[in-house]
């Protein structure tokens, strides 16, 4: 019997997970979730304030991740996941969670040198293209060059396989060759794939909603 499979988009803030997000929502039949969209549901229940109040509801976030993978996964649907995790943490959790139900887990590790890291969050945090309740003006302190948290440096311990996306260098071409390895990838794992004028609908609704949203896109 094939078990579902669990699959983690990790990395540090700014090395491209969200547009990979996007791309594996438009081309795969996969429900997904992230951290960000989590967490701003939060500040638009429960309001936004400081520095404090952002990593509480972070850690809200990352529960209730969690807690959509773990319903999926008892229907035995495969899912995906995405957040900058911390790496033991997340070990941890997914040993606990693979302890109560069975299934496989892939992860896609998407990161960038640390001064070019840096140096997207601070043009980030400039731009103000997130909600403010993330506290980026604040973040900028603790993702500096010399700063960024070690734990998120590098791929959550267990899950395997692995496949790991550097985008320090990124450009249109290099955009357009992780996006044909992660496709190629991901139907090497059996995940199924949207047909072709289902992906092009998919895309264009994610574009407007986007656009509604004014979200950045470089998380």
């Amino acid at each position: 019997m094939t078990l579902p499979v669990l699959l983690i988009l990790n990395g540090p803030p700014c090395a491209g997970k969200t547009h990979l997000y996007a791309f594996i929502q438009d081309e795969f039949v996969l429900p997904a979730m992230s951290k960000d969209i989590l967490k701003e549901s939060l500040f638009a229940a429960l309001g936004w304030s400081d520095r404090d109040w952002s990593r509480r509801l972070s850690q809200a976030a990352v529960q209730l991740l969690y807690e959509f993978a773990r319903s999926l996964l008892s229907q035995r649907q495969s899912c995906l996941i995405e957040a900058n995790f911390v790496s033991h943490l997340a070990a941890d959790r997914l040993a606990a969670l693979g302890q109560a139900l069975p299934f496989a887990t892939a992860q896609i590790f998407v990161t960038a040198q640390p001064a070019v890291l840096a140096r997207r969050f601070q043009a980030r945090a400039r731009s103000g293209s997130r909600h403010p309740g993330h506290m980026d003006h604040v973040l900028q302190r603790e993702y500096g060059v010399h700063s960024l948290p070690q734990d998120q440096l590098r791929p959550i311990p267990g899950p395997d396989p692995l496949l790991a996306l550097d985008t320090t260098h990124m450009d249109a071409a290099l955009a357009a060759d992780h996006q044909y390895r992660v496709r190629a990838w991901l139907q090497g794992l059996g995940l199924p794939r949207r047909p072709r004028d289902a992906a092009r609908c998919a895309a264009g609704g994610r574009r407007q909603t986007a656009k509604r949203r004014n979200v950045g896109m470089s998380s």
